[in-house]
């Protein structure tokens, strides 16, 4: 198959989605993530069809402090600076029940289950997943940036639940994942 990138022709709407982890404290990270729709080109609103202008639909921000030691949320803020409707504003306290959750494996399900469809915002959804896994990797830029040496027995044990069996390389038969528990159980 040839280079698909020559089928195209003009750009017409882009989403972003970006992911910054702050530290906060030693077992603090704030994970602040935003997802901005840009309509690059005029459209018909599909139920009023009125002209619509280019411009921004949705600029969302979600922001997760997450405690460090487990990866418990324990608070959330959810910010709607552009939505195409009035109505999405009601879905500002929806992840409210994210508190006291921790991201660790099935929470991806847990979102859909708890926040999707009619029960939330499809938006705030896909920013929240794509947070998850950020959630992990800005955390080991956290731990890995500690000079106490003895702190890293600890992180290896959680990372390897982090790790294991999440994509091919950290297949729990692999090489990279027993090299992993290797020294996680010497570290012990």
């Amino acid at each position: 198959m040839g280079d698909l990138k020559e089928l195209a022709r003009e750009a017409v709407h882009t989403r972003t989605i970006t992911t910054t982890t702050y530290s906060v404290d030693e077992d603090h990270v704030l994970l602040e993530g935003t997802l901005r729709d840009n309509r690059l080109k005029e459209a018909c609103g599909l139920t009023s069809g009125e002209r619509r202008k280019p411009g921004i639909v949705h600029d969302l921000t979600i922001r997760l402090l997450l405690n460090g030691r487990d990866l418990s949320i324990e608070d959330v803020e959810v910010r709607l600076d552009h939505v195409p409707h009035e109505d999405c504003r009601q879905t500002q306290e929806s992840l409210r029940p994210l508190v006291g959750r921790k991201v660790e494996p099935g929470f991806s399900m847990w979102v859909r289950n708890t926040f999707g469809g009619p029960k939330g915002c499809a938006h705030l959804n896909a920013l929240l997943l794509a947070m998850a896994s950020a959630a992990v990797q800005g955390l080991w830029t956290h731990w890995a940036s500690r000079p106490d040496p003895s702190q890293r027995a600890r992180d290896l044990a959680a990372e390897s639940r982090y790790l294991i069996d999440t994509c091919w390389p950290w297949r729990k038969d692999g090489p990279r994942a027993k090299k992993l528990l290797e020294e996680a159980a010497k570290k012990a």
